[in-house]
């Protein structure tokens, strides 16, 4: 199924169907928009996608056994559905549980785990990667066995001080990264891939937005209740994420961690805290509301953890202009005696 960049299969398509390989395919069958939005089955199929991905539910992988085409045009007409609502919040949510549906399809189906099919998916994605043996054979392959071009790794690596390059091995201009990291890598770009297809396909959009009733969709409200007044003024830093989460912004782990921390101080509730999380791509109510309430000292070791320094916030990349102090909490008040 994926032996050649230029070889088409249905399931194959209908596996990653937001690749560029799978477009082709579709497209070589005649399945344009036009015919997808005429057949009834596929659009009912591109609806039902589309509510299981805001439920967070994984398709049915046998629909790519028994109807892969169909399956495959449906997904495609299910991303077009989702931006034709024009509620942010659900194209990012959709692309992100794609996202994460290609990368357990990646570890579930058997003909696409050797390394030269996963570099061509990389291709795909316009993600130059190699086997790591290629270019420094050694012990290195035993823990990094698959490496990326720095740039590809620098735009699609979590913000995380785990993924700092200068905790990565990099061999002439090669990221070498473990089997997981680099599915993980490939996740982002399948995300970003779904995204960039959405922006650049107004019209495609549009023409759902017609055709398709998506009412059911456009109804469902994702605005966050009204927050306590925490007082004083809210760093830069802080605004910047607060900001990226109403926004349906994914952020990296580190940020959510900060805010959380942050807002517990300035006297937000969990129940609070949990609502401004509530518009983040991938938003699980109850893993979220263990996390806040395990920062708040309400669970776990019951410990209420402090807010990073400037200086940790700095080296996790979520600094985002000179305030002149050490920690986010003071901002307000330095800003108030000034």
């Amino acid at each position: 199924m994926c032996t050649s960049r230029r070889e088409l299969s249905g399931e194959f398509a209908c596996y990653f169907p937001f690749l560029e390989k799978s477009a082709r395919f579709l497209a070589s069958l005649g399945l344009t928009l036009d015919v997808a939005l005429e057949d009834k089955t596929i659009v009912n199929a591109a609806v039902a996608r589309l509510q299981r991905a805001l439920a967070r539910q994984f398709p049915k992988v046998k629909r790519c056994l028994d109807k892969p085409e169909e399956e495959a045009a449906a997904a495609r007409l299910a991303l077009y559905m989702a931006a034709s609502t024009k509620n942010v919040y659900i194209l990012r949510k959709f692309a992100d549980f794609e996202s994460k549906y290609f990368r357990f399809l990646l570890r579930r189906i058997p003909s696409v785990q050797n390394p030269s099919c996963l570099v061509e998916i990389a291709y795909d994605l316009s993600i130059v990667a190699k086997p790591t043996a290629e270019i420094a054979p050694g012990l290195i392959n035993l823990f990094y066995p698959m490496a990326v071009r720095w740039s590809a790794y620098l735009k699609y690596a979590p913000q995380d001080p785990h993924w700092a390059m200068i905790n990565r091995p990099v061999v002439r201009g090669w990221v070498a990264v473990a089997r997981n990291e680099f599915e993980r890598i490939l996740e982002e770009a399948y995300r970003h891939r779904m995204l960039k297809i959405a922006e650049e396909s107004e019209l495609a959009v549009g023409k759902v937005a017609t055709v398709v009733d998506l009412s059911q969709f456009k109804a469902e409200r994702y605005t966050p209740i009204e927050k306590r007044s925490s007082g004083g003024s809210n760093p830069p830093c802080m605004t910047a994420i607060m900001n990226a989460l109403k926004a349906g912004e994914g952020v990296p782990h580190t940020a959510r961690f900060a805010i959380a921390a942050y807002l517990v101080k300035r006297g937000w509730d969990v129940d609070q805290i949990v609502d401004l999380f509530r518009t983040a791509p991938d938003f699980n109510e109850k893993i979220t509301r263990y996390q806040v309430q395990h920062i708040a000292g309400q669970a776990g070791g019951r410990k209420e953890y402090s807010v990073p320094s400037c200086e940790t916030m700095a080296t996790w990349g979520l600094c985002v202009a000179r305030c002149g102090v050490k920690n986010p909490l003071q901002y307000g008040v330095v800003k108030k005696s000034n």
